[in-house]
């Protein structure tokens, strides 16, 4: 097979992906909880538990998971996502976040804080959300889901914000609610250009519990449906994009030499 044979068969079966990986972070390292596998560490407001290992009400398990201190505005992560202004605006209007999460039994029928995109952690109130009351995700600004998360098992919640259009959930790679972007361009979740994003913080005391966190990751752009269904369940593989192509252009090449 030629070099170029290879090229050609790349770009029929490899995916053309809509955003790049900019920030990647696993809890795998209990001396440096906010250590990043792609992109800047985590700034981390207080002190959290790290787990080798965290099993959910249905025995599923997540190898290196943390939970977070929670219920204090100075319990946070903070993220330098490295994002440029896109979407049409000064801020970043098109982005993905991925969380793998579940809800300590303590925590549920609270309000769980998610992300904030204010300048400081404890500057507004959340801009994701777990309702305290029956478990729907979102916020008034742009609806919440009408059917809820399951806050005892491990789940892989992954939003798709174009705030030209929507915001969209997705469970474990399935659709599960489209939201409303009435904030629009630059409105409430835009992004600061380079920076911060903030997890699990709030500007009230409580309204961020703990929570137990397995991941967390963020594009620089709006995935697919078929990119968010190849990410799978809570614990699964977070690609980079880009290095999914080498991979496959090494594999092809790899099997003409062992022909």
């Amino acid at each position: 097979m030629k070099l170029r044979t290879a090229f050609a068969l790349l770009a029929l079966v490899l995916p053309s992906y809509a955003a790049t990986l900019t920030g990647q972070w696993d809890f795998s390292n209990p001396a440096n909880i906010g250590e990043a596998t792609v992109g800047a560490d985590l700034a981390v407001g207080g002190t959290h538990t790290h787990h080798a290992n965290l099993a959910d009400d249905g025995g599923g398990i997540l190898n290196g998971a943390i939970t977070t201190m929670g219920n204090s505005t100075a319990s946070f992560f903070t993220a330098t996502h490295n994002i440029g202004p896109n979407g049409g605006g000064a801020f970043v209007n098109e982005y993905t976040i991925l969380v793998d999460l579940f809800t300590p039994a303590a925590s549920r029928s609270t309000w769980r804080a998610i992300f904030q995109t204010t300048g400081t952690p404890d500057g507004n109130d959340a801009d994701y959300w777990i309702r305290a009351d029956n478990d729907n995700v979102g916020v008034g600004a742009i609806g919440y889901s009408d059917a809820p998360i399951d806050e005892t098992v491990w789940t892989r919640l992954v939003i798709t914000v174009d705030l030209s259009s929507a915001v969209t959930t997705y469970f474990d790679g399935a659709h599960h609610f489209t939201h409303n972007a009435s904030d629009g361009v630059d409105g409430r979740h835009s992004l600061f250009p380079v920076g911060p994003v903030h997890f699990f913080a709030d500007d009230t005391a409580g309204e961020n519990p703990p929570m137990n966190v397995g991941a967390i990751a963020i594009f620089d752009g709006v995935l697919t449906p078929a990119e968010v269904a190849s990410l799978g369940g809570a614990g699964g593989t977070i690609p980079e994009p880009s290095s999914a192509v080498f991979l496959a252009l090494a594999s092809l090449i790899g099997l003409r030499r062992r022909r």
